[in-house]
């Protein structure tokens, strides 16, 4: 018999809901050590073959570490999943003890691949979301510096700027290039993968590869595709109104930002790229659709050179 074990996961506490015949049991802890070990006793006492709870960003973080500590491997649900599942369900009123109901009832449901967890791109995600920060810091202090420039008696300040955006782009080539050797160790295939493509380099590696590495043979293409936003969407509204088609960007931000950036270079280096470029503005695409299009056969390029060099066949 399955039991399932729905979490809902806030700053201060964490509202339980174990789901037994069909039959929902409800509890409390806090959000900290003692809730912890409450709630791992509870598991182990009622022999739960599921546990899962949302993304919160931050909050679920700790309490994913000691699950997993204490032999627990715990779903990871998206919260857009959770919202999508409520509302099938059709439960009357939003609250703490209603969303452990319906992640326990979703875990019971089977279809886990939206609770799949990513420990290498979690690995990672502290430290690209530091260089991203860091190259937004040197911006922004070298847009001030420029405003400066105009001003009166502004020289001793604009030179301890300039000092301070020399320590900040310092720090972060340290950081980027002890981030990429430490995805090679955790990765094998990194330069074998990155070797194969022309344009590919290691920023477009380092921030797209942690996404990828998990699991991305559960996946087919077209599943890959649309996790990054690189799928067409279309808008329209009876006869009258149909806008037109484009890419709905709901991936991560950073990757499809690093993606664009290669595709410009391969454009330029890659010959192979370069050609399918072309092709796409012969047949009257806009230069931006043209890329698009580059941007998902790269993409689709990193997967394929992955999958041989792990062994591990995509998803048909």
């Amino acid at each position: 018999m399955l039991i399932a074990c729905g979490i809902d996961v806030s700053k201060n506490t964490l509202d339980v809901c174990l789901l037994i015949n069909g039959i929902p049991i409800y509890s409390i802890y806090p959000n900290d050590d003692f809730g912890f070990s409450g709630i791992v006793q509870l598991l182990h006492s009622n022999k739960i073959s599921l546990t899962g709870f949302e993304s919160t960003g931050v909050y679920h973080k700790k309490l994913q570490s000691y699950l997993v500590g204490n032999g627990y491997e715990p779903f990871i649900i998206a919260p857009l999943s959770i919202s999508y599942f409520r509302k099938s369900l059709k439960i009357q009123g939003k609250t703490d003890k209603t969303d452990s109901y319906a992640i326990a009832y979703y875990l019971l449901k089977g279809d886990n691949l939206n609770s799949l967890v990513y420990p290498i791109r979690d690995y990672f995600k502290p430290f690209t979301t530091s260089i991203v920060q860091l190259d937004k810091q040197s911006r922004q202090l070298s847009n001030l510096i420029h405003s400066l420039e105009y001003g009166k008696d502004t020289d001793s300040l604009i030179l301890e700027l300039t000092k301070a955006i020399a320590v900040i782009k310092d720090t972060r080539k340290v950081l980027f290039d002890h981030s990429v050797n430490l995805l090679r160790e955790k990765c094998p295939e990194f330069d074998l993968v990155k070797n194969d493509i022309k344009g590919v380099g290691d920023t477009l590696m380092l921030f797209l590869l942690p996404f990828l590495y998990d699991h991305f043979d559960k996946f087919n293409v077209r599943q890959i595709t649309s996790f990054f936003g690189l799928n067409p969407v279309s808008f329209q509204s009876g006869t009258s109104v149909k806008r037109r088609d484009k890419i709905s960007k709901r991936g991560d931000k950073q990757v499809l930002k690093m993606l664009y950036m290669a595709s410009v270079a391969s454009v330029r280096s890659n010959p192979i790229i370069k050609e399918k470029y072309l092709k796409q503005k012969l047949a009257g695409k806009h230069p931006k659709v043209a890329l698009m299009a580059v941007m998902s056969h790269l993409l689709r390029a990193i997967v394929s050179r992955l999958s041989h060099h792990t062994g591990r066949p995509i998803k048909k």
